[in-house]
């Protein structure tokens, strides 16, 4: 039976690809910040729960953080490590259940450049932002 991915392991693959996707290279977001965003400055487009077109700014629409499993799961890909690489959304979506055979692509090179300049998916803002204690803010805090 398939699980969730626990948080922490996916903030951990997360910094690992330094908050890029390994399909198309692209920076990712940290979802949660936001949906911060949305709430604090309503209207402005940061989020939708399902990421309906033209909710939300094109920008964060598809590029949602996401762990993917290279070799898919219901095609007997395990639920390690190993078999993780952060998505933006948009791919995840493309390649859902694919196999490489299928046309999903091996993944690229994790982008040392983004893990030089720090990018963090605006994980960092929600660190700042959040007024409340809760499973993310606790895995940042290492609590």
């Amino acid at each position: 039976m398939r699980k969730n991915i626990p948080k922490s392991l996916q903030l951990k693959i997360w910094a690992r690809d330094g908050w890029s996707c390994r399909y198309c290279g692209e920076a990712v977001f940290f979802a949660p910040t936001l949906k911060l965003l949305n709430e604090l400055s309503p209207g402005h487009g940061y989020y939708h729960p399902n990421g309906k077109t033209g909710s939300m700014l094109p920008l964060f629409q598809m590029r949602w953080a996401s762990v993917d499993h290279v070799t898919p799961f219901s095609k007997g890909g395990e639920d390690n490590e190993q078999n993780y690489v952060t998505a933006c959304w948009g791919c995840n979506l493309k390649y859902r259940e694919r196999t490489h055979e299928q046309g999903k692509p091996s993944p690229i090179e994790i982008n040392m450049n983004a893990k030089k300049l720090g990018w963090d998916g605006l994980s960092s803002i929600y660190l700042k932002l959040s007024k409340k204690r809760d499973a993310w803010t606790a895995l940042f805090n290492n609590d």
